[in-house]
């Protein structure tokens, strides 16, 4: 991307050294995308994710994910929150299974689709 994206840098900044607790605590990476006319889409996640033709894809609530952080980590997922709420169409896609790949997609002001992705382990 050859301009700044004032969106990316929120979401890299309020990102920056969380951990998405599962069995396994991963890393939260901001990411942008080319956007679509509206939110995003599953085909709009399987192109800007380059996700394999046969990748399990189920679709969640941010709520429903958040409901996963324990109660005295809230406050540090607060700023990545308040940098999503500045997204529309806010989806949750889960891809894959056991080992599952959380993208956390919205559109930006500039149409673009921007969000965050982490790892959970559930078994």
């Amino acid at each position: 991307m050859a301009k700044s994206n004032p969106t990316l840098k929120a979401l890299q900044t309020a990102a920056k050294g969380l951990l998405f607790p599962s069995e396994t605590d991963a890393p939260i990476v901001a990411f942008a995308w080319p956007g679509g006319d509206g939110p995003p889409t599953e085909a709009a996640l399987r192109a800007g994710a380059k996700l394999a033709a046969g990748a399990v894809v189920e679709q969640a609530t941010l709520a429903q994910l958040t409901r996963t952080i324990p109660k005295e980590s809230r406050a540090d997922f607060k700023p990545l929150l308040d940098a999503l709420g500045a997204l529309t169409g806010v989806t949750v896609f889960r891809v894959g299974e056991i080992t599952i790949d959380v993208y956390i997609v919205g559109r930006a002001a500039d149409g673009q689709y921007a969000g965050v992705k982490t790892k959970v382990v559930e078994t």
